[in-house]
Parts: structure tokens; C-alpha cells; sequence
């Protein structure tokens, strides 16, 4: 029998369902809602595809169901913010003499032509990146517009221990 808990996980994650847009098919989210197999709700929607629709309320409901099922809430908790400020992905080489760098946690200075700057890091496919090896990585700004003039395209230089080069491959405004 359900818990009150388990009741109000699933009101979460159903209030977070009904931001779906229209034309994204939902019938495997509401299947496993009935069948209160919340794990798999939060991890479908967690990693629904777009950038453009999901507002900082869907993502702090998927925080918030996230933490009350013990789940790490640090995904929902980035993308709550890209939400806010916008998404900058970009496509990640360290130099062959770079210290490795974790995907997670880090938050570097970077030069943006000549303007130096900080963003924390996401590193998308690995748990640590080491020397020479490339991978995509989203940045989340500390000053978002200070990185307000990057288009696809730039190559931006990432500095410290960890040095090497980045060159945008996505960028998402921040919502109005």
C-alpha cells in the first residue's frame, strides 16, 4: 500500500508531466505514474528532449521529487538554472598536458578573447576528463551576460591546470 510519501512524490512528478508539451508523447510517463514507479518517471523526465519548453518550475518539481526519493538532485538542479539563464554547450579538448578534470563540481576561468571569466562545468559522457581527450560540456556562467556575445562557432580558451579549448556547439537564450 502507498505511502502519504509515496502520494506526494507521484503529485510532484504528475504536476511535472503536465508541462509536457502536446506534441512530446507522454503515454510511457503516464503509464509508469500509474503504476507508481516514480524511479522511471524521474529519470524519463529528467532527460526529455529540448531546451526551450521546460521552465524552472518543471525542473525544481524533479529537484524536489529528486531529493524525496534519494536521488542525486544535481541534474535537475543545473538545468533549473539553464532554464533561468539560458544553455551554452560547447565541445571540450584539453591539452595533452593537462591535469585531468572532474565533470562535475569544477568551476574554471576561461578567456573569452581577452576577457577573463568563470563558468562552472558539466561534463556530459564522463565522469573525468583527462590529457588530449575531448568531450561536449555545458558551462553555466557566473555572469551570464559577460558571455552574452558567444555564438556557434567561437572558440573560447579554458585556463589553469587544466588548459585547453572549447568551441561552442550550442547556445539557447535565456528565457524572457
Amino acid at each position: 500500500m502507498p505511502s502519504i510519501h509515496d502520494h506526494e512524490i507521484g503529485e510532484l512528478l504528475r504536476l511535472a508531466a503536465a508541462q509536457l508539451p502536446p506534441d512530446i508523447p507522454s503515454d510511457e510517463v503516464q503509464d509508469y505514474l500509474d503504476h507508481e514507479e516514480y524511479d522511471l518517471v524521474l529519470d524519463l523526465l529528467s532527460d526529455h528532449p529540448g531546451n526551450t519548453w521546460q521552465t524552472p518550475r518543471f525542473w525544481a518539481l524533479l529537484t524536489e521529487a529528486a531529493i524525496q526519493l534519494d536521488h542525486d538532485p544535481s541534474w535537475p538542479q543545473w538545468r533549473c538554472v539553464e532554464s533561468i539563464q539560458g544553455l551554452l554547450r560547447v565541445q571540450l579538448t584539453l591539452a595533452h598536458s593537462a591535469d585531468p578534470l572532474n565533470a562535475r563540481n569544477e568551476r574554471p576561468t576561461w578567456d573569452l578573447t581577452g576577457e577573463t571569466r568563470v563558468a562552472a562545468l558539466w561534463i556530459e559522457s564522463k565522469p573525468t576528463l583527462h590529457a588530449g581527450e575531448r568531450a561536449t560540456a555545458r558551462l553555466r556562467p557566473f555572469v551570464p551576460p559577460a558571455w552574452a556575445h558567444l555564438a556557434k562557432g567561437d572558440q573560447i580558451t579554458l585556463l589553469g591546470p587544466s588548459p585547453g579549448t572549447a568551441r561552442v556547439i550550442e547556445k539557447v537564450p535565456p528565457r524572457p
